[in-house]
């Protein structure tokens, strides 16, 4: 009996010792290769595979569970030259895999934490990626591949449950950088094509970002919340998408606030050359829409206080598109068809309700709209060349039209007091209206034809 527990004892204890034991497995062929590999902790995996001449490799595991391969070889089981890999893991289950194929890559891996994953695979040349995840489940995957070469990608996570996703393909030099504190936010970024850039900085809980750029030169950022040298902006649940399809395009996005700006949702469509969008949010539940088809087109949208809505829409070149909305529940719709139109909106109060269509298909149309108060209405049509349109209202409740068919009309609206009501109609050419109404419930109407 004696000798059966002795046997059970020693049984166990081999069992013991077997689970707390590390793993690493170091493959290298060529010449000058090095391979480092430090663990401390127990059921710790590294795999280090490397072919070719004067790659490097250093793997750091301080935990349990950790699981780091790193790859530096081709595809095809050829050659890769002067690569150099760093993974460091600080904690528990936690997962790394690298592969860089190719040459003269360069990936850097911290996780700090439990339960993080980092993916990296880099084809071509010359490309660097750096993730740095401190914190639990998050998770990060950057891929610089199908052959391309000299792309930069920065990952930091500093939180829970964070998911960052970067691609990089189809050209050359493209930079990345995404910045995630806090919880469950999530970036998505693809480019494709040669020297994009984009910036997505995430600070508070729950926000997301999908970045598409397709082209050359282009350049975006998003920001929901911000770094304001130590003084941090926080943010939550804001959804910011934009997509750039073409070439030097511009587009950037705030969602930040001191008091707090949460739940605010950005859309910024882009396709063509030079076009320029900037929007910023400032507040709760604001939402912004910009659509640009053509070249040089600019969009400039600015919402500070609580559910605004903007919409700008631009078909053609060389449109140019402002809107500013400071208060609570406003809406403006601007829509720009043709060349060269120039439209500009502000809206201070509430409940302010602004509609701008220009050109269909008509050019040099200007049109400016400023409302404040609560309540006022204000739609401006312009079909044709070279008319202008300038429409102001101070106060409450008050009512503007203005349509304009032809050519190098000129149409001002003034309202300053409660429920005016104006309505101004311009078919043909060269009509000139101005309408002042100084006081309340005042009607006017002008028709003018030729």
């Amino acid at each position: 009996m004696k000798k059966l527990i002795l046997s059970m004892a020693v049984l166990m204890c081999g069992s013991l010792v077997f689970a707390q034991g590390n793993t690493s497995s170091v493959t290298q062929t060529g010449l000058g290769n090095s391979s480092g590999v430090s663990q401390v902790g127990s059921m710790n995996d590294s795999d280090v595979d490397q072919t070719g001449d004067n790659n490097g490799s250093t793997v750091d595991q301080t935990g349990n569970d950790n699981t780091s391969d790193v790859d530096q070889l081709t595809f095809t089981l050829g050659t890769s030259d002067d690569n150099l890999s760093s993974v460091t893991q600080n904690g528990d289950n936690n997962n790394s895999f690298v592969w860089n194929d190719g040459d003269d890559h360069e990936s850097t891996v911290n996780q700090d934490g439990d339960d993080n994953d980092s993916y990296v695979n880099q084809w071509g040349n010359n490309s660097m990626s750096d993730v740095n995840q401190d914190g639990n489940n998050n998770d990060s995957d950057v891929w610089q591949h199908q052959n391309t070469n000299d792309h930069i990608s920065d990952v930091d996570q500093i939180g829970n449950d964070n998911l960052s996703d970067v691609r990089q393909q189809g050209g050359d030099a493209n930079f990345s950088d995404v910045w995630q504190k806090g919880d469950m936010n999530n970036s998505d970024v693809d480019q494709e094509g040669n020297s994009n850039y984009s910036q997505v900085y995430q600070l508070g809980n729950g926000n997301m970002s999908t970045m598409l750029q397709t082209g050359d030169n282009n350049i975006s950022s998003v920001h929901q919340g911000f770094d304001f040298g130590g003084g941090f902006e926080m943010s939550n649940d804001n959804m910011s998408s934009v997509t750039q399809t073409g070439n030097g395009n511009s587009s950037h996005v705030d969602q930040y606030a001191a008091s707090g700006a949460d739940m605010n949702d950005s859309d910024v469509d882009q396709t063509g050359d030079d076009n320029d969008s900037y929007v910023g949010q400032t507040g709760d539940d604001n939402e912004s829409d910009v659509d640009q088809n053509g070249n040089s087109n600019d969009a400039f949208t600015n919402q500070v206080g609580d559910d605004n809505y903007s919409k700008t829409e631009a078909q053609g070149n060389l449109n140019d598109a402002s809107t500013t909305q400071v208060g609570d529940n406003n809406y403006s719709d601007t829509r720009q068809l043709g060349n060269s139109n120039t439209s500009s909106v502000s809206q201070s109060g509430d409940a302010n309700i602004s509609q701008v269509y220009q050109g269909y298909f008509g050019d040099n149309n200007t049109s400016d709209v400023d409302q404040t108060g609560d309540g006022n209405q204000q739609y401006t049509a312009q079909v044709g060349d070279d008319n202008n349109s300038d429409t102001d209202q101070v106060g409450d409740g008050n009512f503007s039209y203005t349509y304009q068919t032809g050519f190098q009309h000129d149409s001002l609206v003034n309202q300053q007091g409660d429920l005016n009501d104006s309505d101004v109609q311009q078919n043909g050419n060269n009509h000139g209206s101005m309408v002042n109404q100084i006081g309340n419930n005042n009607g006017s109407v002008v028709l003018q034809n030729n």
